[in-house]
């Protein structure tokens, strides 16, 4: 009885010592059963609940950033748009800061215009202009206030674009009816008075050939440099946009009149209807 005691004793306390294991084993199971435990179908649930919670949210989240996307746009939009009425405007007054510098000497002899007017810079409706050309001073009043409504009208509306974001086309087509008007006036005024507004208003009404190909229509007609192309088959000519439009109107095949002022001297050349084989400048000159 004595010896077995020691051995009784240690078989009690192994015991002992192994329910104690057994026991952290189960705490800590319990604790750590859903990581270590597979997927169980229970699970499922649990899972598509979180994505349904989180679903909107990204949703949400996704067209706050489209709607970022499109304020942006519609800045850029804005800003292209604004920056183009810019160089519009910038290109006419660097028309009559070009005639300016050619009348003071500063200009560079060749980046000059053909046949740019050595005149002073000007306002930008020159009145005098027009009494000068023996216009009666009526008309002269009337077609001063006439063209302020006309460019107060289109800074108006440029505003607007740029405001409410116009595409370029639509941009376009409310310009287009005030040039309409423009161009009533000049069914009013006849070719003679209206070339006058246009250089009072600082608008081209001349179109200078700078350069010709020797071996193109225009060469082999005798056409050269310097000159300035009046009308094109009996249509007065203001701008290489009216010398354009004429030139790639009617048939291909047809031979047509263009009449050339060069040195105060009106001359006329036969050319076919087409490309004349030039490169021109759009200027603004006293009639």
């Amino acid at each position: 009885m004595t010896r077995q005691l020691p051995v009784t004793l240690l078989a009690i306390g192994l015991a002992v010592a192994a329910g104690i294991g057994i026991g952290s084993m189960l705490a800590g199971g319990a604790g750590g059963m859903h990581a270590f435990s597979p997927a169980t179908p229970g699970d499922q649930p649990v899972n598509q609940i979180g994505s349904t919670i989180q679903a909107p949210q990204a949703a949400s989240s996704d067209a706050a950033r489209l709607a970022e996307l499109d304020r942006r746009l519609q800045d850029e939009i804005r800003a292209r748009q604004a920056l183009e009425l810019k160089l519009e405007s910038l290109a006419r007054q660097l028309a009559v800061l070009d005639r300016a510098a050619v009348a003071t000497g500063t200009a560079d002899p060749e980046e000059q215009p053909v046949g740019a007017p050595d005149e002073r810079d000007r306002d930008w409706f020159d009145e005098q202009a027009l009494l000068d050309n023996g216009m009666a001073s009526g008309l002269v009043s009337e077609l001063k206030v006439f063209f302020e409504q006309l460019e107060m009208d289109r800074l108006y509306l440029r505003d607007r674009s740029a405001r409410e974001g116009w595409d370029r086309a639509q941009l376009r087509a409310e310009l287009q009816v005030i040039e309409n008007r423009e161009e009533d006036l000049r069914q009013r005024l006849g070719d003679d008075a209206y070339d006058a507004y246009l250089y009072a208003s600082g608008q081209p009404n001349r179109v200078a050939v700078t350069s010709v190909l020797a071996s193109a229509q225009a060469g082999q007609a005798g056409i050269q440099s310097g000159d300035h192309i009046l009308r094109y088959d009996n249509q007065r000519i203001y701008s290489w946009m009216d010398l354009r439009e004429a030139t790639t109107g009617g048939d291909i095949s047809d031979t047509v009149e263009v009449e050339v002022e060069r040195d105060g001297a009106t001359l006329q050349f036969y050319l076919a209807r087409g490309p004349m084989g030039i490169r021109m400048d759009s200027l603004s000159v006293p009639p």
